[in-house]
């Protein structure tokens, strides 16, 4: 997933690039058909929030031993991905101006109509109040059935950093237990890999979790 999104943030517009996001969408539809698990050994779901340690994504093949798997993050759904709520009340795609027929009636109204649609970006509205991150992260938990988030409390980007506390605090209050680890998804040298993987397996094993082999 921190692969498959990059390709949309540096060319929206490529026909290409949607061609090959419908083959995706298409091949993932055809596994859950088939019943062709991410993770054959699942036995639970989690969630991050940004940008992971980029020289650390071993982690995420560690928490497999667990038996978890991950459903992406706000980050990798959020950072070029619009929701808005469907009319059975879940999160789905937000439809473009264009599908929603809107009519340009000149130049400011074309602006604000961008604005609006870049306003409601969620990567974009956690930059301005905690609390709207916080809601999001939530209903992204519950929508996709987790059972715990895991959060990177990420020196390397001050932005997707804010209210990282707040979001924690949120999620503990609505009931999802929260793992979180601090580093830096520039830096390889402020990121402890040992300690992090001591931080799991304490936390796995206080929600007794064991790992392939034990």
């Amino acid at each position: 997933m921190f692969s498959l999104f990059n390709l949309g943030a540096l060319t929206k517009a490529s026909k290409g690039i949607a061609d090959f996001y419908e083959e995706v969408r298409d091949e993932v539809r055809d596994r859950v058909a088939r019943g062709i698990a991410a993770v054959g050994n699942e036995t639970f779901r989690y969630m991050t929030d940004a940008e992971p340690p980029w020289s650390f994504l071993r982690l995420w093949r560690y928490l497999e031993e667990y038996g978890g798997v991950s459903i992406g993050s706000i980050y990798s759904h959020s950072l070029i991905g619009m929701w808005e709520d469907q009319e059975d009340g879940s999160l789905g795609p937000r439809e473009t101006p264009r599908q929603k027929a809107i009519h340009m009636k000149g130049r400011d109204h074309a602006l604000r109509v961008l604005a609006d649609w870049q306003l409601a970006l969620p990567d974009w509205q956690a930059y301005y109040d905690v609390r709207l991150k916080s809601e999001h992260m939530i209903r992204i938990a519950r929508e996709w059935h987790c059972d715990y988030a895991l959060m990177h409390f990420n020196r390397g980007c001050e932005g997707t950093s804010v209210g990282l506390p707040e979001n924690r605090s949120a999620l503990i209050n609505a009931g999802i237990p929260t793992l979180a680890f601090e580093g830096n998804m520039a830096d390889p040298g402020e990121v402890d890999e040992v300690g992090i993987l001591h931080r799991v397996d304490v936390f796995m094993h206080a929600h007794g979790h064991k790992r392939l082999g034990d």
